[in-house]
């Protein structure tokens, strides 16, 4: 895959998590919903690629605190795709209609600093969520036979 296609693709993962309202996404929120996507936690320069995609193409909006918005264009292109087809689809349909279009950069520079807090709260929270499952399964269940028992 070619860089633009690569950034197009990133683009498109973005706007699918992106949403339209009163309450900007935060890093910490998009970065789990990439790794759903993908199965894989972006580096914080393709997040910094996609979102000064978007937000150069006036498809979305970011906020001194590193949240993102769709604009109005943008939630109209996000709507225009329907999830029928499942979560994993949406990205490529969307990756479709950015090939599509005219895409400009906007000057952002995401600071190291704001991006690895995020990630490293993505996998804290991971780590967490696996942990209680292992304990959970290493319980004793008084309805599961104790195969040590004579």
């Amino acid at each position: 895959m070619d860089r633009r296609n690569l950034d197009i693709s990133d683009a498109a993962t973005l706007m699918t998590l992106l949403h339209r309202g009163k309450r900007p996404s935060t890093l910490r929120t998009l970065l789990p919903g990439w790794d759903m996507l993908q199965a894989d936690v972006p580096s914080r320069e393709r997040m910094e690629t996609a979102m000064s995609i978007l937000v150069g193409s006036g498809l979305a909006e970011v906020d001194s605190s590193w949240g993102m918005l769709l604009t109005v264009e943008g939630g109209r292109i996000r709507r225009s795709i329907k999830g029928a087809q499942g979560m994993r689809m949406i990205p490529g349909a969307i990756g479709e209609i950015l090939a599509g279009r005219r895409l400009d950069r906007a000057p952002l520079a995401l600071p190291q600093a704001v991006f690895d807090a995020a990630r490293e709260e993505y996998f804290n929270a991971a780590r967490r969520r696996a942990e209680r499952a292992q304990k959970r399964r290493s319980r004793h269940r008084w309805w599961w036979p104790d195969l040590s028992a004579p």
